[in-house]
């Protein structure tokens, strides 16, 4: 049984077409949706400064983008010898300062290019439990696999999830008025926080969520809802669609949250052009056992001139 068959496609005037620009923001989950945009070469800017899992740090991390507020020394955490940006994936931590900041502030800037320029914004929520640093409760994005004594874990309210969303909504209409922002919750499990936390996370990052998109605003914008996790906890209910560690989606699992996306999110009369795209990435990807032989030659030329036809008629398209 399908349980989405009643859901309205998007309204028109906001799918995806061959001159949309996206960017992708939030948990692993949105990678996935990202890399398959970018497999059907949409430009697509994907979480440039890393992963980031609760809403209240993707609330910040919008918010400096757009304002440009750099990262500055004070922003820094030194332990044991290494800097390390806490509002940040762990991936911004090293024993030198200045290439840190640099780094970061690159990034940041390349972030608020994306934001600012997207047609579409897709924002993918992770979980509601944050920790916030035990010294001054300040409510950080990342723990760096730092002792944990130096954090407090917190379980973010509905009030303030459906706080941080508004934020972002209302920050993506000051800079950015005729983006489509698309919003989800990851089907990935948190098994670290527990299960029943896990749980009791995903209603509060549901219940802020929706209470957000529906409380109105006043800003053009108009935010809309993706139920990746529902696909999965709903329609897609068998561990088979699991990867073998019970919590990731695997690769049948995504393809069809991929196809549903598609779907309700990609203008149909695309759907000639993505087959010719995949079936272009399915050539470049193919590895012959005799490079050297006259069949490999012929199919690598008119590989060659299928991407070079598809280049002239979309200009957008590169294969590079």
């Amino acid at each position: 049984m399908n349980f989405f068959t009643q859901i309205e496609p998007a309204p028109s005037g906001v799918l995806l077409n061959t001159d949309s620009r996206i960017t992708a923001l939030g948990s692993c989950f949105a990678q996935v949706i990202g890399q398959r945009l970018t497999y059907y070469k949409w430009p697509v800017v994907l979480n440039p400064l890393g992963v980031l899992f609760h809403p209240l740090a993707l609330q910040d991390l919008v918010r400096r983008a757009l304002l440009l507020d750099e990262f500055k020394e004070n922003d820094l955490f030194k332990h044991e010898g290494r800097y390390h940006i806490l509002a940040l994936h762990g991936q911004y931590s090293s024993q030198d300062s200045k290439s840190l900041l640099i780094q970061a502030n690159s990034d940041l800037k390349i972030l608020r290019d994306g934001l600012t320029k997207a047609t579409h914004v897709l924002i993918t929520l992770g979980t509601a439990w944050a920790y916030q640093k035990s010294d001054n409760e300040v409510i950080v994005g990342n723990c760096h696999k730092l002792p944990g004594s130096f954090f407090n874990k917190k379980l973010l309210s509905v009030a303030e999830i459906q706080q941080g969303v508004a934020q972002i909504i209302e920050l993506m209409a000051k800079y950015n008025a005729e983006a489509q922002l698309i919003f989800s919750v990851s089907p990935v499990r948190h098994t670290k926080d527990g299960m029943v936390q896990n749980s009791l996370g995903k209603a509060h990052l549901i219940a802020g969520l929706h209470g957000a998109l529906n409380q109105g605003n006043n800003t053009p914008i108009v935010p809309k809802y993706f139920p990746a996790y529902e696909l999965m906890m709903d329609q897609l209910r068998d561990y088979r669609f699991y990867k073998s560690d019970l919590i990731h989606p695997n690769d049948q699992g995504e393809e069809v949250v991929w196809e549903f996306f598609k779907d309700h999110w990609i203008n149909p009369e695309l759907e000639a052009l993505l087959r010719q795209i995949k079936s272009i990435q399915q050539g470049l990807a193919h590895r012959p056992i005799h490079s050297d032989s006259t069949e490999h030659h012929n199919f690598v030329m008119q590989l060659k001139k299928r991407i070079e036809n598809l280049e002239r008629q979309y200009p957008h398209l590169k294969f590079d």
